[in-house]
């Protein structure tokens, strides 16, 4: 290697460790959704500029070490082989379609249709990685987006296809400028076309938020969450040896019931105040099976006495036949129970477990009660925008500091996707009353609200229908066929020009 070329690969290899350093940023616990646009160009620059198997080999190490990093905080209270799988598939999600573009882009021979093979690669892996039953969405780039609001009206058409697509074909485009070294009449259409289609999606979303908002019409939800004595208390007990679970299990028992009494005497304060839905977090109400039945009379006591719909999540320790240790019950004002939810996806057990959204109809609308990790199946909470809820009442419970926003976040998406105002109430993490567009209507950080951790949230009773949850992954599949096309007309060129040489 002469002096040039050890310079410039010093140069591309720069790009290579600027694209790591941003993505540490792109979303998770240092969310700064403006790294978002700019870490895959530089990713983008690297894999285009960069000659044989070595050098692409080498990107490997630096952007598994940085998801590494990215996810240090975020995936806890998992196993150890959860990390190593998010690690390695947040790589792929980066890799790949940098790959596909590399050997593909310029065999396309047309400038414009060049710029669409990497974001329609980025979206086919996305979409690939979210039929993990481990995973979801959970990796998405759009989860960054949140605090875009007109941006992310997108998501009620395409799902979270659509901010991410745009993503990478700003990449694209600015490499195509990098290219032609920022001569701008070189690339006038591919430029002219993204820039208009990114203005008019603002433009449509700034006007759907403006002119179709919720109504007027809301119902007062009360969120209620207890603290611990110390961080993922019950949990610390749950990874104990079965020896030691036994010797310490009446200790813990009592605990569980000091927090139960605290739950109700809290919840009762709010009462006045005349919310007609309360809403428990997950894990917040921890029982031992041998105590289950009787508590669950008592918060069927709780709301016939208050005359209200309540929606306490239970966590059961202890040899019960659940299919989950987490469930949520959907108490009505006469104390029947019109469902109990059973937890259908976890990261560590089991990852599928259920398939169905129950839902309770109340004069507020239509309401249901999904369990926090499941938010980030978009197929399997799509079943409430085909249902027509209006309100998604979530418990929630994220175990890492560093997941307190991102997995609340994520969460809301859904709601935008399907149409409906969404309340999660979450323990040891952010609590996050929205409308189904986005708006956020109350909010509690657990870390930051050392004492009296409730919140009112006045949530609207009539969600709307979409078009994502009446189609589905229409974009994601565009996007499948989309570079499959281009694809063939890749080969197509490569093969008419080895006939013409």
């Amino acid at each position: 290697m002469n002096k040039n070329e050890r310079q410039q690969f010093a140069v591309n290899f720069l790009w290579l460790l600027t694209g790591c350093v941003f993505l540490l940023f792109m979303g998770g616990k240092w969310n700064l959704p403006i790294t978002t646009w700019i870490g895959s160009i530089f990713f983008l620059r690297y894999f285009r500029v960069q000659r044989g198997f070595w050098t692409i080999l080498l990107a490997l190490p630096f952007i598994l070490l940085a998801s590494h990093i990215y996810f240090i905080g975020l995936a806890e209270q998992v196993e150890f082989w959860f990390k190593i799988v998010i690690a390695l598939s947040f790589t792929l999600y980066v890799m790949i379609p940098c790959l596909v573009d590399r050997f593909l882009h310029k065999k396309i021979r047309n400038q414009f249709l060049s710029t669409l093979v990497y974001p329609a690669s980025l979206i086919v892996i996305q979409f690939l990685l979210s039929y993990v039953e481990q995973l979801g969405t959970i990796l998405h780039w759009t989860g960054s987006m949140f605090s875009l609001k007109p941006l992310i009206q997108l998501v009620s058409i395409t799902g979270v296809w659509g901010p991410s697509f745009l993503v990478g074909w700003l990449a694209s485009i600015v490499n195509l400028l990098w290219e032609e070294k920022f001569e701008l009449k070189k690339v006038k259409l591919p430029v002219a076309v993204f820039t208009g289609l990114f203005f008019l999606v603002i433009l449509w979303g700034s006007i759907r938020m403006l002119f179709f908002a919720p109504g007027p019409e809301t119902v007062k939800v009360g969120s209620v969450v207890v603290g611990f004595q110390e961080d993922n208390l019950f949990y610390t007990y749950d990874a104990m040896p079965e020896k030691a679970k036994l010797e310490q299990k009446e200790k813990y028992r009592a605990l569980s019931q000091e927090v139960q009494n605290e739950l109700f005497a809290t919840s009762e304060k709010l009462m006045p105040s005349g919310i007609k839905i309360l809403s428990w977090a997950s894990g917040n109400a921890v029982v031992f099976v041998e105590d289950e039945a009787r508590l669950i009379r008592r918060m069927q006591d709780f709301a016939k006495e208050n005359q209200i719909y309540f929606f306490p999540s239970l966590l059961v320790f202890g040899d019960h036949k659940y299919p989950d240790a987490n469930h949520v019950l959907a108490i009505q004002p006469d104390g029947q129970i019109a469902y109990d939810h059973f937890k259908g996806r976890s990261p560590n057990a089991g990852f599928y477990q259920g398939n169905l959204v129950e839902i309770v109809h109340t004069p507020y609308g239509r309401i249901a009660s999904p369990i926090c990790f499941e938010m980030e199946f978009h197929r399997f909470i799509r079943q409430a925008g085909k249902k027509g809820v209006d309100i998604l009442i979530v418990p929630g419970d994220e175990p890492a500091r560093g997941a307190a926003n991102m997995h609340t976040e994520l969460s809301m998406l859904r709601s935008i996707e399907n149409g409906c105002s969404m309340l999660r109430t979450t323990l040891e993490g952010l609590t996050m009353g929205a409308d189904y567009q986005g708006r956020v209507l109350s909010q509690m950080n657990f870390y930051n609200t050392l004492k009296n951790r409730t919140i009112i949230t006045e949530m609207p009773v009539k969600g709307v229908r979409t078009i994502y949850a009446q189609t589905g992954d229409w974009f994601a599949w565009f996007c499948v066929i989309l570079l499959i096309c281009l694809i063939t007309l890749g080969v197509f060129n490569v093969a008419i020009k080895k006939i013409e040489s």
